[in-house]
């Protein structure tokens, strides 16, 4: 079977202005991470060798390492720079977690817990986005992993678990390296565990994410499942739903306590592949059945969640053809980028894709900060403003039909525009901050 990898970039919206497009390239790749600037890493093959793709200019660069497949576990992630990435490299015959450099080309070994199962002594999972932090876990006696994270100053750290001879694992780690999320295993299924960091030095032992804050910490209907995903700041927290939320995905703050996403399938169990920075957009997947075809969702605080395939169609206007997506793998700390794999419903080749997921007309939270008078109007349009910026405005289909530079205060005849809802955006070019708010056209 030809295996083709499709990639779809829309409306690149709130930060690159782009248009929709689909870059077709015939090599199956496997996605595992996503770099703010759009380029991707994974594999072609099984155990590797981690390629970096950046759908643009086509080019691939190959960057080694041991991916994920026989008996190896691990995953590829870019720092916010993209000048380091995780995953695992060879280390005197075993297979160790890894730090790559692009500034040198090279992989860096990062150690283990002094003990080897089969071809593998540890396995790295995520970077953090200072690039200083590398989490996942390392085999110990007994034929058991304790979640671990290393950092340049203090070199590997074990997280430990809960329970002697009961494994852990970092899944992923926030932008500074002081959240570790993961899992602890006792009586199964995985159940959420965060690892906070110690000033003293090291982490403190994992605690669980709970339902009920209130409740019975020891409760394991009280006690959420594995955790997935954690937002840049280290507020946010994305997991897997279980038994305790009847299988739906969900996120956590401290604020807010437990949020259920729901679910486009119920009874289906789904989780949080990724996070944005701020946590305002989770991106996953819902795993209905053994021969039923996942439904990748991306979930907003402004519209919950949705379907991926008629979030594309419908909101950024992809006509994606025969083409479905079939998961959502992981997405840029920005929220700029999606990325995952599908196939073709009539040839049912396999393919991998990245979406630019964000239309303005989805983002709704900073609505309240971007002034714009008089609203409704329909000849001029004035729009507050300081400083040089970029301007954007859609169309509730998506389209883009002005994109200029302002400066300051901007007067706009929309006067032309037919009536109805458009979506007005402007991006400071200094701190990069994005406003964004409706506008009706009498």
């Amino acid at each position: 079977m030809k295996k083709k990898l499709i990639i779809i970039t829309g409306f690149v919206g709130l930060s690159h202005f782009g248009f929709s497009q689909f870059i077709v390239k015939d090599v199956f790749f496997q996605t595992q991470g996503v770099s703010n600037t759009g380029e991707v890493v994974g594999y072609e093959e099984w155990t590797g060798p981690f390629s970096i793709w950046t759908p643009e200019t086509q080019a691939v660069e190959y960057i080694g390492g041991i991916a994920p497949g026989n008996g190896v576990g691990g995953g590829a992630s870019f720092s916010l720079n993209g000048n380091f990435l995780s995953g695992n490299t060879l280390a005197n015959g075993k297979v160790e977690m890894a730090r790559y450099s692009r500034l040198t080309n090279s992989w860096t070994p990062l150690g283990s817990l002094g003990v080897a199962m089969d071809t593998a002594r540890s396995g790295g999972y995520w970077i953090s986005g200072d690039g200083n932090t590398v989490v996942g876990n390392a085999w110990k006696t007994g034929g058991y992993t304790d979640a671990v994270a290393w950092n340049p100053t203090e070199g590997i750290i074990d997280l430990g678990t809960l329970f002697a001879g009961r494994s852990t694992r970092g899944n992923a780690v926030s932008n500074d390296g002081s959240v570790v999320v993961g899992w602890q295993d006792f009586n199964g299924p995985w159940k959420s565990a965060v690892w906070r960091k110690n000033p003293a030095g090291g982490y403190f032992p994992n605690e669980y994410i709970l339902l009920n804050p209130n409740g019975n910490p020891n409760d394991e209907f009280n006690q959420m499942g594995e955790c997935t995903a954690v937002s840049g700041d280290g507020n946010w927290v994305g997991g897997a739903g279980d038994y305790v939320n009847n299988g739906n995905a969900w996120i956590w703050s401290q604020a807010t306590g437990v949020i259920d996403l729901g679910t486009l399938s119920p009874g289906a169990q789904s989780y949080v592949a990724a996070l944005s920075d701020d946590g305002s957009i989770a991106v996953g997947r819902i795993q209905v059945g053994p021969w039923d075809p996942e439904i990748p969702f991306i979930w907003t605080q402004a519209n919950g969640m949705q379907n991926l395939n008629d979030y594309a169609h419908n909101v950024l206007g992809i006509a994606t053809g025969n083409k479905l997506i079939y998961s959502a793998n992981c997405m840029s700390p920005s929220g700029d980028y999606i990325v995952g794999y599908g196939y073709d419903t009539v040839t049912f080749d396999s393919f991998a894709y990245r979406l630019s997921p964000l239309n303005l007309g989805l983002n709704e939270l900073s609505s309240a900060e971007l002034k714009v008078y008089p609203n409704p109007t329909s000849n001029l349009l004035t729009i507050e403003n300081e400083g040089n910026a970029s301007l954007m405005i859609t169309n509730p289909e998506g389209k883009s039909i002005v994109q200029t530079k302002i400066s300051g205060n901007y007067q706009l005849d929309v006067s032309n525009f037919a009536s109805g809802i458009y979506f007005v955006s402007v991006k400071g070019e200094e701190d990069g901050n994005m406003k964004t708010t409706k506008v009706i056209k009498k």
